[in-house]
């Protein structure tokens, strides 16, 4: 799939998406973490309304980004099945034959080898 010279917007997009999730999730990390510490701290001074921003501040910073990880992974993954799909190659080995002589198939296995190459297997 990534080494398919198709559309290059999907790679980049892939690429970047990837980028980003890198430096987002330390950063998200690091920021709810610092905004719970700061609720603590608040907390203590009995400062609840800055202490609840800070705790709320921290559950909006990682619902979006538990959403856009789901969204970005889903899309990506939808444009991987789509690939699949319709990229599909088929190829069919034929072993070499140990006899010097070709031996013919008799009726029967001719009738069986027609039902298997009707048959696709995934």
């Amino acid at each position: 799939w990534l080494q398919d010279p198709g559309p290059r917007s999907e790679k980049r997009t892939l690429f970047c998406d990837m980028v980003c999730f890198l430096f987002i999730t330390p950063l998200a990390a690091i920021s709810g973490w610092l905004c719970l510490r700061g609720a603590q701290d608040h907390l203590q001074f009995n400062s609840r309304l800055e202490a609840i921003g800070l705790i709320a501040l921290t559950i909006a910073l990682f619902t979006i980004y538990v959403l856009w990880t789901l969204v970005s992974f889903r899309y990506h993954c939808q444009l991987y099945s789509e690939w699949r799909r319709t990229n599909q190659k088929v190829r069919l080995m034929i072993p070499a034959s140990r006899s010097p002589h070709p031996v013919p198939h008799s009726l029967l296995s001719a009738k069986l080898m027609k039902k298997a190459a009707d048959e696709t297997s995934v």
